[in-house]
């Protein structure tokens, strides 16, 4: 998937749906977290994103090329599988670039677990995505709760599921009504280390900077800190040498930038920094 031509206009135009029909390019993908929305889920982090947000925590999930090309069934077959979860939530990357892809895996999967919830993170206004492609109302019709605007640095906060203040949380279904009494603050951050030595964190950072910061503490601790020249989905990732973990990083779906991002042992300097 390539780059579309730069459009100025795609904020209150809305996106593009370039979905291919049973394929999803994606960035990476969680098993499970709880800072990421209501209860446990899974989470996927599309690749490609129109907009070019000033201090977006993720700049690797902005280009349309790379990604991991994924199938919707086999995605489809994940998720069901994963019981201790309770649905998924979206995020990139922009999720309504590829939003018809989306809107058939979420039905692959609710055929199996009619109760499956879902959420996705979005740069658009919900406004605006009502009057965009039939991709993308499809995805709409089949959200339980979008996070909508911008992320905007002058206006960042620490806020429920958020990045800034201009975002909100928009309840689509009354499947998760009693968010809209929940306190308006951050849900956390998740850290841990595996067995493998790979650091992982999950969640919104409160302060603005925070993966700048982790990542200069982990440098001055001997981590390395750089993209990985083999898979370009996870291209400026904080990760180790070891190519073992680069595989178990696959194989668990550990999460990742825009709101984690994780590290492994090794020498520090032996990459370049993330761009």
């Amino acid at each position: 998937m390539t780059d579309p031509d730069p459009d100025p206009d795609s904020a209150v135009r809305g996106p593009a749906d370039l979905s291919r029909r049973g394929e999803l390019t994606l960035n990476r993908i969680l098993d499970q977290c709880g800072t990421l929305g209501p209860g446990l889920r899974a989470v996927i982090w599309v690749q490609g994103c129109p907009l070019r947000c000033r201090g977006c925590v993720a700049p690797e999930t902005l280009p349309f090329a790379g990604g991991e090309v994924r199938g919707v069934p086999e995605l489809a077959e994940w998720l069901t599988g994963l019981t201790d979860v309770e649905g998924v939530t979206l995020s990139g990357g922009e999720p309504f670039s590829q939003a018809q892809s989306l809107a058939d895996l979420l039905d692959a999967v609710r055929e199996r677990r009619p109760d499956f919830s879902a959420m996705a993170y979005t740069g658009f206004r919900h406004e605006v995505l009502l009057h965009g492609t039939p991709g993308g109302r499809a995805l709409l019709d089949r959200l339980d709760l979008l996070v909508d605007g911008p992320y905007a640095a002058a206006r960042h906060g620490d806020l429920l599921w958020r990045g800034s203040s201009n975002q909100r949380v928009v309840l689509l279904t009354e499947r998760y009504h009693h968010v809209a009494s929940l306190t308006d603050v951050g849900a956390g951050i998740e850290v841990s280390v595996g067995y493998d030595g790979q650091f992982s964190w999950a969640g919104v950072p409160a302060v603005p900077g925070f993966r700048a910061f982790v990542e200069e503490q982990l440098t001055a601790a001997g981590y390395v800190i750089g993209a990985h020249e083999v898979a370009p989905a996870t291209q400026g990732e904080i990760r180790g040498t070891d190519e073992r973990i680069t595989e178990v990083q696959h194989r668990r779906g550990q999460c990742g930038p825009p709101t984690g991002g994780s590290t492994a042992p090794g020498s520090a300097g032996g990459r370049p920094p993330t761009p």
